[in-house]
């Protein structure tokens, strides 16, 4: 009789253990108002769900699809100082215009304008707000850190809280992407006095971008992640062969790399954006629009200036969106889960940059000219007529620094790329 009681309480204790573990899961998972399967598939939602294998050979070999590369000048200025000045920025860039309409108004040593017979003025379109979700990829070992390459899914929205709403589970027509495109930078030169310029290819995800242009077949936004990331890594959307990723394999194949390289998304940025677009009637704009190189509407854009104030996140943010789009599917998005998912996200670090772009359209119908001028006369002509809007550039920067500098804030020559930058605030330099 003993031997029975003590094999009826090994049975209960058995029983017991064995329903201690579920109802604890579930008691915790109803503490965070999350259900077990979603908790389950939460954790499997890390940077490896988008980890995927690039094909070096054959991608580098392959015809690709998308906006050929192009030569982005810039000089960036670093800002530090008032913080709620700042995050509020929009007084910086309402004064930086006043700034340049006088500076245009007067005669300040602009040199392109010589070239075009008109004058610089401040564009009435362009300055706005924007938002963009930076998507980076890399290997485990930080490859593309070690030899400065960005390569980005590229994400943009019309303000932060409507980026932050779709992440949270908004549906709303004015919450989604209104932008997707993949981005790669290729920086071959050391910053020198803020100044840098590095190859740039991008493949975009809209109607008056190759290759959808010809027939108006791009996707429609939102471009979720898990469908839209991974071809960037890939190298292949439909038929096509994405660009980005067949320069980036080239690169790495001069790299010595060959065969397959794992990528995966390393960090993630978030930037409010702020711009001014300046114009110059010039005909380069026009070359360019007829070259199938931009829009005849932006011919008179020649320097773009944007204010970027940046947060950086670590990759896993990734899991608030596939939290909030499965408890939304299961009816299980709760105004405790948002709450709760929207205090997960917090950045490890921000910083503030004001950038100052020769505009690539211009850039790339004057490299297009220079590459097949008939004599060295006209080579030489039209190099000077670049090495002029650069210098006008610099100009540019160099008035906005000084009025920057008349509010209290710090300013510094740019050194580095934001994906840099980035990385140090997330894993410390390597």
């Amino acid at each position: 009789m003993q031997k029975v009681m003590q094999k009826v309480r090994s049975t209960r204790t058995r029983l017991v253990r064995m329903l201690i573990l579920p109802v604890f899961v579930v008691t915790f998972c109803m503490f965070f108002m999350i259900p077990p399967n979603l908790l389950a598939e939460n954790f499997e939602q890390l940077p490896e769900y988008y980890s995927a294998q690039l094909a070096v050979d054959e991608l580098a070999s392959a015809t690709p699809s998308g906006t050929p590369a192009r030569e982005e000048n810039e000089f960036k200025l670093e800002i530090t100082g008032n913080a709620n000045l700042l995050q509020h920025n929009s007084y910086l860039i309402s004064r930086s215009r006043r700034v340049l309409e006088r500076a245009f108004a007067v005669a300040s040593g602009w040199k392109a304008t010589r070239h075009s017979g008109s004058d610089y003025y401040v564009l009435g379109a362009g300055q706005g707000t924007f938002c963009f979700l930076d998507i980076y990829l890399d290997t485990d070992d930080g490859l593309n850190y070690i030899n400065d390459v960005s390569y980005r899914v590229r994400y943009r929205w019309h303000s932060r809280g409507s980026m932050w709403r779709y992440m949270l589970g908004s549906n709303a027509e004015e919450d989604l992407p209104h932008r997707c495109e993949y981005q790669l930078k290729i920086y071959g030169k050391k910053w020198e006095n803020a100044f840098n310029n590095c190859l740039e290819t991008r493949f975009e995800f809209r109607n008056e971008s190759f290759p959808f242009k010809a027939d108006r077949s791009a996707p429609p936004r939102p471009w979720p992640f898990d469908q839209f990331v991974r071809p960037a890594i890939t190298g292949r959307f439909r038929e096509f062969f994405v660009n980005t990723t067949h320069d980036y394999a080239f690169f790495l194949q001069q790299l010595g790399l060959k065969g397959l390289v794992r990528l995966k998304p390393s960090l993630l940025v978030v930037t409010t954006r702020r711009r001014i677009h300046i114009g110059l009637k010039n005909e380069f704009g026009i070359k360019a629009a007829k070259l199938g190189l931009g829009a005849i509407e932006n011919a008179d854009q020649t320097i773009l200036t944007t204010i970027d104030c940046s947060e950086v996140y670590p990759p896993e943010v990734l899991n608030v969106y596939h939290v909030s789009r499965h408890a939304l599917a299961h009816n299980s998005l709760t105004p405790r889960l948002r709450r709760r998912l929207k205090a997960s996200i917090v950045p490890a670090t921000s910083f503030t940059e004001y950038e100052f772009e020769f505009e690539r359209n211009v850039e790339s119908a004057l490299r297009h000219e220079i590459a097949n001028a008939p004599d060295a006369y006209e080579k030489a002509r039209l190099e000077q007529i670049k090495a002029d809007y650069l210098a006008d550039v610099g100009t540019v920067a160099k008035i906005l620094s000084s009025s920057l500098s008349e509010t209290g804030l710090k300013i510094s020559p740019g050194q580095t790329s934001k994906y840099r930058k980035a990385w140090h605030a997330l894993h410390g330099a390597r």
